[in-house]
């Protein structure tokens, strides 16, 4: 699946859309971010309607190198948008 990801970067409040329709429960996915870079990573649903989504490291356009991140999304009610919640550990 693609997502264009509305910002540079991910962060609590950041908006992503899918490009290829709704989301299945898990899947790979490339985000393209508004400044042009990209990543991959991969998310995944759960029963309680929660989303994870777990980004490999890239570079920013601007070259700020970000590391692998883990963030929790949730649903807007728009069509195929999702928004970052919070940034989660590793482990969680």
């Amino acid at each position: 699946m693609r997502c264009h990801v509305h910002h540079t970067h991910l962060h609590p409040g950041a908006r992503l859309t899918a490009r290829d329709g709704p989301m299945a429960s898990t899947d790979d996915v490339v985000l393209e971010f508004s400044d042009g870079a990209g990543s991959v990573g991969q998310y995944q649903s759960f029963a309680d309607g929660s989303l994870v989504l777990d980004v490999a490291p890239y570079r920013t356009v601007a070259g700020a190198q970000l590391p692998a991140k883990r963030w929790r999304l949730r649903l807007t009610g728009e069509r195929d948008i999702g928004c970052v919640e919070k940034q989660l550990d590793a482990d969680q």
